[in-house]
């Protein structure tokens, strides 16, 4: 597997600043030579040569300056993609073999708002091909039995990036889904309910001039074996059954595959809108 673009990006950032760090030290020990070497004899013949090495340390110093800013900007432009945020990478030797060297990493960040830590091995062979051997991960997140399987079934297959990947696409649409239903209940108080909070996977639409009638929007966001992400939803309504046997023309029982007929046609906020408009709302108001 080649190398990704997180652990590049990290060992190019701590070889620039340890580069910086010798290129400044040996700049000021030039200055103080030429200091000390103003009042004597040798001052003019001196001059021109510390002078051309002053000026191609202070131009290296630019340039790997240039070089780690540069990278920082990388860096930044992929935590805005993927919102994996690397806090903490560390990296050692662990054994030197014929095919290669073996090294420990440990990675430690966040993925929006989902923490983890990730140690891995890594096999890096004299052909430049790098191979993982093994991967460790923890997260603080345990409620999401996906997030679980994931974890299990990426230490089993050693697929990193896929890892990263699936985790990235799944926060995304968390944060999606928590910001909808965040969005509805701000401008619809009274008509919709968050019973367990915008993070929870699913709202209630009620009718304060019907007790008891609701419709609940459920928005569970799935992961697949093969890691693909997959958001579901679905339209359930809860009326009491008095209410059912009123129900001639089976709007109730046709409720799912007309949320998902309106879905196809207008998409997820429009159609949240409509229902919440004719289920919800007096006629002129909105």
């Amino acid at each position: 597997m080649q190398r990704n673009i997180i652990e590049t990006c990290e060992d190019a950032i701590s070889d620039l600043k340890q580069e910086l760090k010798e290129l400044e030290e040996k700049y000021q020990e030039n200055q103080r030579e030429i200091v000390f070497l103003s009042s004597a004899n040798m001052k003019k013949p001196l001059e021109s040569f510390y002078g051309k090495s002053s000026n191609k340390v202070s131009s290296n110093i630019r340039n790997k300056r240039a070089g780690l800013v540069q990278c920082e900007e990388e860096m930044q432009f992929f935590q805005s993609v993927t919102g994996i945020e690397l806090t903490k990478y560390l990296k050692k030797t662990e054994n030197e073999t014929k095919k290669g060297t073996i090294y420990n990493h440990k990675l430690v960040g966040r993925c929006r708002f989902v923490p983890f830590e990730v140690e891995f091995s890594t096999l890096d062979e004299q052909n430049k091909r790098c191979e993982v051997l093994h991967i460790n991960i923890h997260m603080d997140w345990k409620e999401n039995l996906d997030l679980l399987e994931l974890v299990s079934r990426t230490q089993k297959s050693q697929n990193l990036l896929g890892f990263f990947r699936t985790l990235s696409t799944f926060t995304e649409w968390y944060e999606y889904r928590q910001s909808t239903f965040s969005h509805f209940k701000e401008k619809y108080p009274l008509a919709v309910g968050l019973p367990l909070g915008s993070s929870a996977d699913y709202m209630i639409l009620m009718n304060p001039d019907l007790p008891g009638c609701e419709l609940l929007v459920v928005w569970k966001i799935t992961i697949n074996e093969d890691g693909s992400v997959t958001p579901i939803l679905d339209l359930l309504p809860k009326i009491p059954e008095q209410a059912k046997d009123l129900d001639k023309t089976g709007v109730l029982e046709n409720a799912s595959v007309n949320f998902k007929t309106l879905l196809h046609a207008f998409g997820l906020q429009v159609t949240i809108k409509k229902i919440i408009q004719s289920f919800c709302m007096k006629r002129g108001s909105d």
